[in-house]
């Protein structure tokens, strides 16, 4: 779910993580989290904000219950001003523009704006007195120590994510044949951040810096990385390599009265050359077989990116030439022709599918809300609460739920009870219950429970057998394969 479609894309350097050595030559490219972006969706949680989706973080409610105690006053005040600019949009479509606002302050103690009110988006404009709020909760929270508690969970983001990212930008830069670092004053700054809605992306481009703020979930959507990252590749061409002036001028005319096309493409010129080269590019990228390709060209062209197919053409050629992206970037740009444009965007109006109702959402069994409570409960560390429904569902609803097995093996494993931890794991992968996911991080703690009693000939068959289940949850498949190469080592209780 792209909640915004400005740009970023951060590579990874965060101490006292180990940057790429590539990127670290630059630092045009970082992933780190981002105490300005904490601290307004902390406070907009303390207003109002809930986003009841089973795939958050845990730790995401851990954050939250640290500012309980919250003054009543304040916390009516937080309130009353969520409530106020709500807008008649669902809580998870609230955040964006707050987003907007904290990447364009200076952050802690002052919040003070980097622009000035009339120089600010919309979006951000909208909401910027949130700030004063944001300063008095900021100090009455003592935010900063909450803050540096949980880096740690931070620091497990950045660690699960980044060899997806690393892959994305190596395969990317291979493409288009740029080279590593050549990025000038730009950058290019990843942000996750647990307290936002899972699997949600907010992309923006302010000046040089490209920011993407995600809410981490199970499995990183590759797709919106890239996307980012091809425009912080890309964009400065579109500014240096213009289209001759004859051309504007017919597309400018052409798209301005063009039925159905978004109006940030009617506006701005050098956004439709980039996105529909990086529509172009992504479809290239991924191999997509031809008749795929040819529907996802079409709907990109009907929203506006209305070069789409000329990229495409254009990227058969320059797959068989030696030159990168620089050299045959402004070749492409001289052979656009607005009468194929023309008659691109005419067969993609021909070409609409037909709409799909939507399935309504269903609802939640009996036995779906006591896994989801109990799951809650283990990521806000009520153990004792977390068993008691994790055995509710064994005891009156099914008597071999692998997941309610695996919920009472993370209890008991942080409880370090080994023993009982590993007759449930055990369960959980018997279970004809369980799927890919669980029996996968079944396999892994049990290996890792191995590995603390030295016996690491069990415990290699156990991650080898994670390994073959396929599954990546939570990065299952990387963790499987470190656990290969050397075992397990705890210095605290339970497996995490």
């Amino acid at each position: 779910m792209r909640t915004l479609l400005p740009r970023l894309i951060v590579a990874f350097c965060w101490l006292p993580l180990t940057c790429l050595p590539f990127l670290a030559q630059t630092g045009s490219i970082v992933i780190q989290p981002d105490i300005r972006v904490f601290a307004v969706l902390a406070a907009l949680q303390q207003a109002g904000l809930s986003i009841d989706d089973d795939r958050a973080d845990p730790a995401q409610a851990t954050i939250a219950s640290e500012f309980h105690n919250l003054p009543p006053a304040l916390r009516e005040k937080l309130e009353k001003f969520y409530q106020g600019h709500m807008e008649g949009r669902k809580p998870e479509d609230q955040v964006a523009k707050y987003v907007s606002l904290a990447l364009l302050t200076e952050g802690p103690p002052d919040f003070r704006l980097s622009l000035q009110p009339n120089q600010l988006p919309p979006d951000a404009l909208s909401v910027a007195e949130f700030l004063d709020l944001v300063r008095e909760f900021y100090a009455t929270t003592k935010l900063e120590a909450v803050w540096s508690k949980h880096r740690s969970s931070y620091d497990r983001v950045i660690l699960d994510h980044r060899p997806a990212i690393n892959q994305i930008i190596l395969l990317t830069d291979g493409y288009l044949r740029i080279a590593s670092g050549s990025f000038l004053d730009r950058r290019l700054l990843i942000i996750p951040e647990l307290l936002a809605p899972p699997n949600t992306f907010n992309a923006r481009t302010y000046r040089e810096s490209y920011y993407l703020v995600f809410g981490p979930s199970g499995k990183l959507a590759a797709d919106e990385f890239r996307h980012q990252y091809l425009h912080f590749l890309l964009d400065p061409y579109a500014l240096r390599f213009m289209l001759p002036k004859e051309t504007r001028t017919e597309l400018v005319k052409f798209v301005e009265t063009a039925a159905g096309i978004e109006d940030s493409y009617r506006t701005d010129l050098q956004l439709l050359v980039s996105e529909s080269l990086i529509r172009a590019v992504e479809l290239r990228i991924s191999k997509t077989p031809e008749v795929q390709a040819g529907i996802e060209l079409d709907a990109a062209i009907r929203s506006g990116a209305v070069l789409g197919r000329h990229f495409f053409r254009e990227l058969l050629t320059f797959e068989t030439v030696p030159e990168g992206i620089r050299v045959f970037y402004p070749s492409m740009m001289k052979d656009v022709a607005v009468a194929e444009v023309q008659t691109a965007f005419a067969e993609a109006q021909k070409n609409v599918p037909v709409a799909q109702k939507k399935a309504e959402p269903r609802e939640l069994n009996a036995v779906e809300k006591l896994i989801r409570k109990a799951n809650v409960q283990l990521g806000t560390d009520e153990l004792e609460g977390a068993a008691t429904d994790f055995q509710r569902v064994l005891d009156s609803h099914d008597t071999s739920n692998g997941a309610a097995f695996y919920g009472l093996g993370i209890v008991a494993s942080l409880k370090n009870r080994k023993e009982i931890a590993k007759e449930y794991f055990s369960k959980a992968l018997q279970s004809p219950s369980s799927d890919k996911s669980i029996k996968v991080w079944a396999h892994i703690y049990l290996a890792r429970l191995l590995d603390l009693e030295d016996n690491r000939t069990d415990a290699i068959q156990q991650y080898q057998s994670a390994i073959a289940l396929g599954d990546n949850t939570r990065n299952a498949q990387e963790v499987a394969q470190r656990g290969l190469k050397e075992p397990f080592r705890t210095k605290r209780a339970g497996l995490q």
